[in-house]
């Protein structure tokens, strides 16, 4: 035991046991030392200081509607050049979309072949309605709709025969229901021969 410590004895009536145990004395606080005073030159040199800004700022007011004026001409050029560069941005980021809409040549072209299917599908329809009406003017002298069952029978097997009713069918449109990750380059080369063969086919029938 140290002459900072001490112990405490306690007697437990119930064991008949006695315990002790040290105890170190609370540290003495240290008494705050009071601030040094402010030499003489630090004093003079903060009553300089001051002196100064109160110059300068005094100079600043007296000289303040040149001063503000070329304060709001400035922030006048600076919210111009923020708002330019605001365009800049949305414009730049209007492209960046759009070319991210975009995706690359190999998806704008399966876009481009899924789109050309359906449009060969319109046309398909439109032949095929001009050509009847065609040739029911042609043998009947009437119009489609107006002939009776036996002769629009006739009609439609004489269309048929030219080979564009399937181009019309919602089979003959079929890369739609691929997923774009599924379709090979060889699928594609073989889509466009079919649109290019399709345009010919429909083409040809409405020469005849």
């Amino acid at each position: 035991m140290t002459q900072d410590t001490y112990q405490v004895e306690a007697f437990d009536i119930v064991t008949g046991k006695t315990t002790s145990r040290t105890i170190a004395p609370l540290p003495i606080a240290q008494r705050l030392q009071p601030p040094k005073p402010i030499e003489k030159g630090e004093l003079t040199e903060m009553i300089e200081s001051l002196r100064q800004e109160m110059s300068e700022q005094q100079e600043r007011f007296d000289h303040k509607d040149e001063l503000d004026a070329e304060r709001n001409q400035k922030r006048a050029a600076l919210s111009s050049r923020i708002g330019e560069l605001t365009l800049q941005l949305r414009e730049a980021q209007g492209e960046l979309d759009h070319l991210d809409r975009e995706g690359t040549i190999r998806e704008q072209f399966i876009s481009f072949a899924r789109q050309a299917e359906g449009r060969i599908t319109a046309i398909a329809n439109g032949v095929y309605k001009f050509l009847s009406e065609k040739l029911s003017q042609e043998r009947h002298d009437s119009d489609y709709k107006s002939l009776p069952p036996l002769l629009s029978e006739d009609v439609r097997f004489r269309v048929d025969k030219l080979g564009t009713r399937f181009l019309a069918q919602p089979s003959f449109a079929s890369l739609h229901r691929t997923p774009t990750e599924q379709i090979t380059n060889a699928r594609i080369e073989a889509t466009l021969e079919k649109l290019y063969a399709a345009t010919e086919k429909l083409e040809g029938a409405l020469e005849k």
